[in-house]
């Protein structure tokens, strides 16, 4: 008889060879064009959009010029400056010089500042009046329906004091011609005999210097613009 070793062996390589064969999963199977869907549990990530914050009020800026690298500058904003050259002119009738003279007088009392206090408390406002002037100032306001602690209120107050109570300075000042001359006549005018400082020209010098170089030149420049 032949030997049948060999038949084991043949048997043998017949068998599948399954260590070198994956059987694909039919759960885990997908078509490579298949379009997969998220689960239903699955939370999309959400971006935060946070609200802008709200820009801070912007500051006003005081009128200035920069003149041969010095910065003249008065305490109020170009518009409020406007708005008290406009009252000036219509109340009192004034040209650019006269006005350029009482508004540097009252940045040099006030800066502008119709609550301000100087004197040591006995002064007040923006052409820091005193004593019996003080008083009439906030009767006149009280009388005409008008608040003594605004600027509103003291223009009013100026107005009448010039016209009815200080003619004299009111003339001289109205009179001025409207020039840098005439600016620096109406600076000193106010302060002598409105304001009547017990050195008025002293007091008067650093106005006429801040009419020169600021106030008249831009009052001009506004005329101009119309």
């Amino acid at each position: 008889e032949k030997s049948s070793a060999a038949e084991p062996q043949a048997k043998a390589s017949m068998q599948p060879e399954t260590a070198e064969e994956e059987t694909a999963d039919p759960e885990t199977a997908r078509d490579p064009e298949e379009t997969v869907e998220p689960s239903a549990t699955e939370e999309t990530p959400v971006e935060e959009v946070t609200a802008p914050s709200p820009a801070p009020p912007s500051t006003p800026v005081p009128m200035f010029d920069i003149i041969d690298g010095r910065t003249i500058m008065i305490s109020i904003t170009e518009e409020e400056f406007i708005e008290y050259a406009a009252f000036l002119r219509e109340a009192l009738n004034l040209n650019d010089a006269s006005i350029a003279g009482i508004l540097a007088n009252i940045q040099g009392e006030s800066g502008f500042n119709p609550k301000k206090v100087g004197d040591s408390g006995n002064a007040y406002g923006i052409c820091q009046w005193r004593g019996p002037r003080l008083d009439q100032m906030v009767q006149y306001c009280k009388e005409n329906g008008l608040n003594p602690i605004t600027k509103e209120g003291q223009l009013q107050f100026l107005a009448h004091d010039l016209r009815d109570n200080y003619i004299y300075a009111y003339d001289l000042i109205r009179l001025c011609e409207d020039s840098e001359q005439g600016a620096l006549q109406a600076t000193y005018y106010f302060c002598a005999y409105y304001e009547v400082p017990a050195d008025p020209e002293e007091e008067s010098a650093g106005r006429e210097e801040l009419t020169k170089l600021l106030l008249y030149p831009r009052l001009n420049e506004l005329s101009e613009e119309g």
